[in-house]
């Protein structure tokens, strides 16, 4: 008993070593400050992420060459914010281009295609500049060819430009938006800051009811065996 006592025992503490070394890297840098780079806009205006300070920001890295995943988080974004309950005075909306390439006139012509609301900034930066603000945010991309791939991330940056919340996807609602909005607004996250801790909780938790399951399963075996009397005695009755 002691041999497949032991042996569980062993599983339950590789799992959770396992689960441990998965949950290091979940979320990403939460209260890491945003790079305060230089940008420009569609008009050819220069700015920095630091006119911000003091807003909530929406933070959308794009291209404009991009007609599918871009295209479809843009259009993601305008719907949540059309359904949600935030002031959109109180806020800023910044979609970011990180092809260098992307000068004021195309720029302009995508905030015209793709309908950006007036309220909402578009601009890009040097390459320099580009990789520097989106490495702060944990935001990983790279060329395709022409092309760039990356993921589909929506930052939110509080009032002193640090990140407070992120959604991943575009799968998200005008309630998400208001939610997120609220945290970068300074109300607490106890759910976002102890993620991974409730993660880790969660695979613990898994892990110990799958070496609970297996070892009762492994003890009606041995129990059934113990209670089956042997060939030969079968044959003596």
């Amino acid at each position: 008993m002691r041999g497949p006592f032991t042996t569980l025992i062993f599983t339950l503490i590789l799992s959770t070593n396992l689960s441990a070394g998965l949950v290091e890297k979940v979320s990403p840098l939460l209260g890491r400050s945003a790079a305060l780079v230089s940008w420009t806009d569609e008009t050819g205006s220069i700015h920095r992420l630091s006119d911000f300070a003091g807003h909530p920001i929406i933070l959308l890295p794009v291209y404009t060459r991009c007609r599918t995943a871009c295209v479809t988080n843009a259009g993601r974004l305008i719907t949540a914010l059309e359904g949600a309950a935030a002031d959109p005075t109180q806020f800023r909306v910044l979609l970011f281009s990180f092809d260098p390439t992307d000068g004021p006139a195309v720029l302009a012509r995508y905030r015209a295609n793709e309908k950006i609301p007036l309220g909402w900034s578009v601009g890009t930066a040097s390459e320099k500049d580009s990789a520097a603000l989106l490495e702060s945010i944990g935001y990983q991309y790279g060329r395709a060819g022409n092309e760039f791939i990356h993921p589909n991330m929506l930052v939110f940056l509080d009032g002193k430009l640090r990140i407070a919340k992120v959604i991943y996807g575009n799968n998200y609602s005008g309630r998400e938006i208001d939610a997120a909005l609220k945290v970068a607004a300074g109300e607490s996250d106890w759910i976002g800051r102890h993620s991974d801790l409730l993660y880790a909780l969660l695979v613990f938790g898994a892990s110990i009811c799958c070496v609970a399951f297996f070892y009762y399963l492994l003890q009606l075996v041995l129990l059934r065996k113990a209670n089956c009397p042997p060939a030969g005695d079968h044959a003596r009755l």
